[in-house]
């Protein structure tokens, strides 16, 4: 019986350096909580910054890409505007050219103010040559064309205009945006 007796004061003795060893595992636990809890906190705010970096830096590349087509359009505009300027610089030459013959066939009139005879037929030619021809009717059909060109140049220069202030504000949007991102990764690192 003693021997059972001391089998079990064995066994609670054993109980109680079990427990003491357990109080000292359940502080040790308790203090590794403390010291985790803080952590994983900051790495859910962290997780939750790196969330709407991601977001922003998606909108960041919407914006690109929406200034990109933006470039691409204004580049294309000022291609058809560099074309138009040099058709309407080939149709003023025309024009001077034109001028340039107007002026020499009244020059060659003017040769003719001596003689009446030779001063009436060379105007009467002048005058089939410059006012009876389809020429002058092409002439007066091409300020009609200019007419409608000034006004579509006209539009087409205000949307220039518009566009590029938009550029101006959204580029300026962009990199104060780009800034505050740095400055932000900035502090995270």
């Amino acid at each position: 019986m003693e021997t059972k007796k001391l089998g079990i004061m064995e066994l609670k003795k054993k109980i109680q350096e079990l427990e003491k060893f357990k109080f000292v595992l359940d502080y040790k636990i308790n203090e590794l909580r403390r010291e985790v809890d803080p952590r994983n906190v900051k790495i859910l705010e962290l997780n939750e910054k790196a969330t709407k970096m991601k977001s922003e830096l998606k909108h960041f590349n919407r914006v690109n890409s929406n200034l990109t087509l933006i470039v691409q359009d204004m580049r294309m505009r000022q291609e058809g505007l560099k074309k138009e300027l040099c058709e309407m610089t080939k149709h003023l030459a025309a024009q001077e050219q034109e001028k340039k013959l107007a002026a020499d066939n009244v020059r060659q009139v003017f040769t003719q103010i001596e003689d009446f005879k030779r001063l009436k037929k060379a105007v009467i030619s002048l005058y089939r040559f410059w006012v009876l021809n389809e020429h002058n009717q092409i002439r007066g059909d091409s300020t009609d064309v200019f007419e409608v060109q000034k006004l579509k140049r006209k539009q087409l220069e205000n949307s220039v205009t518009v566009l590029r202030g938009r550029l101006n504000s959204i580029s300026k949007n962009f990199a104060k945006e780009n800034k505050r991102i740095v400055k932000e990764n900035v502090v995270l690192i």
